[in-house]
């Protein structure tokens, strides 16, 4: 949650700044226009891309990415600063967490405009959705909070107490918890769902940048971006392992549905980890740094990159095989599930 830099890049490597700084740093430009065009621009998995641009040219927008063809549909206009972005479940709407603006806004992806806005704590670097689709949960970095936004009116429900600068969100696949990692603090803090009763927080290491969550639910995997580390939990207990060395500066972690393979953004790449035995594979360089990443249906992993591009990656391959190039650098990025029939 940096400015000068996409959002989610100054959350990794800026975090040295006050609230104070970027409080001048983000300074509300006034809310902005929706799009009046389709956000789908296929019927193929699209790919959400939170533009979150630098201080002097603030990014306002979500590219839209069909992945089939990595051409780029109508963008989204939602507000400055993009940091985050969810799917809720059927993938009829799009949630960003606007951080200038302190705001979280609904998109409906069939016609691409923006249907609910509603205010949340200090500077939302990260959201998250319950499985059944009924909660989300904003990671307020600025608050070192966590807001609750009941889905069913997009009312804002109670706010939680968690450690400092809090920039990743996750939650169990049983939908019985979140886990906020608290990037100052080194800490991952549980909450209880639906109840929203924060627990005693776990040590996790220096800077933990992102949070996933095994599909079974036995484990969660911590990025560490000071230590370039990965850092294992076992669930539920929240036992800590061993941390494995990942690669330079890690910023996010994404995998398929039931995939035993998850991937890590760090570097001027991504990485493979087995979720299980958590063995590092081979990196893939993508040309620039990574800045996120998300996995498609098909497995193909697409990263957002500092050099304001999309790069998709053929994991067969091992190699980058198609690239993006968007019109902002990205801070976030999700890909919607395969479209039925």
């Amino acid at each position: 949650m940096t400015r000068p830099t996409p959002v989610s890049a100054m959350r990794r490597s800026s975090r040295g700044l006050g609230a104070g700084t970027l409080a001048v740093v983000l300074v509300a430009l006034g809310l902005a226009g929706c799009s009046t065009e389709p956000v789908t621009p296929a019927t193929a998995p699209v790919a959400y891309v939170a533009l979150g641009s630098g201080v002097a040219d603030p990014g306002d927008r979500v590219a839209v990415v069909d992945t089939a063809t990595a051409r780029l549909g109508h963008p989204v206009t939602v507000g400055t600063l993009p940091a985050a972005v969810a799917l809720l479940p059927g993938a009829k709407y799009l949630l960003v967490a606007v951080a200038a603006q302190d705001e979280l806004v609904e998109v409906s992806t069939t016609t691409g405009r923006v249907v609910h806005r509603v205010g949340v704590g200090l500077e939302p670097d990260a959201v998250a959705v319950t499985p059944d689709g009924s909660l989300a949960l904003v990671a307020d970095a600025g608050d070192a909070t966590v807001t609750a936004v009941r889905l069913t009116g997009f009312t804002v429900g109670a706010t939680v107490p968690v450690g400092r600068r809090p920039v990743a969100v996750a939650v169990t696949p049983d939908g019985s918890r979140a886990l906020v990692a608290n990037f100052t603090d080194g800490t991952l803090t549980p909450i209880a769902l639906p109840a929203l009763v924060p627990g005693p927080p776990v040590g996790v290491g220096p800077e933990p940048s992102a949070v996933y969550v095994a599909s079974d639910g036995s484990a969660a995997l911590v990025t560490g971006f000071q230590t370039s580390s990965l850092t294992p939990v076992a669930l539920p207990g929240l036992a800590v392992g061993a941390a494995v060395p990942i690669g330079a500066n890690p910023t996010g972690i994404a995998a398929a549905p039931g995939s035993p393979i998850a991937w890590v953004s760090a570097g001027d790449g991504v990485t493979p980890v087995f979720v299980a035995t958590r063995q590092v594979g081979n990196p893939v360089p993508v040309g620039a740094p990574a800045q996120c990443v998300a996995v498609a249906p098909d497995g193909h992993v697409w990263v957002g990159t500092r050099s304001g591009t999309l790069v998709e990656v053929d994991p067969s391959r091992g190699r980058v095989v198609r690239t993006v190039v968007l019109d902002g650098l990205p801070a976030a990025v999700v890909i919607s599930p395969a479209p039925k029939g």
